[in-house]
């Protein structure tokens, strides 16, 4: 794995455990119904953030050279 990926996998780790410890935190996003993505703003904002690292991570992933196979 590239230098490059380790350090957006690491991003879109950190993105998801700030939007989990918020969500464990917050009684709005809590009670929200899940089947619509109803979060408060600060969840929304948290949430918006993970998806957007975890689809750069992705999107590195799939653009990253493979090693040869010997």
């Amino acid at each position: 794995m590239s230098t490059a990926v380790a350090v957006l996998d690491a991003r879109a780790t950190v993105a998801y455990t700030a939007y989990v410890i918020h969500l464990h935190g917050c009684h709005p996003c809590q009670d929200a119904d899940a089947s619509e993505g109803v979060d408060c703003p600060t969840g929304t904002r948290l949430r918006e953030a993970w998806k957007t690292a975890r689809n750069a991570s992705l999107r590195a992933r799939r653009e990253a050279p493979h090693p040869a196979a010997t």
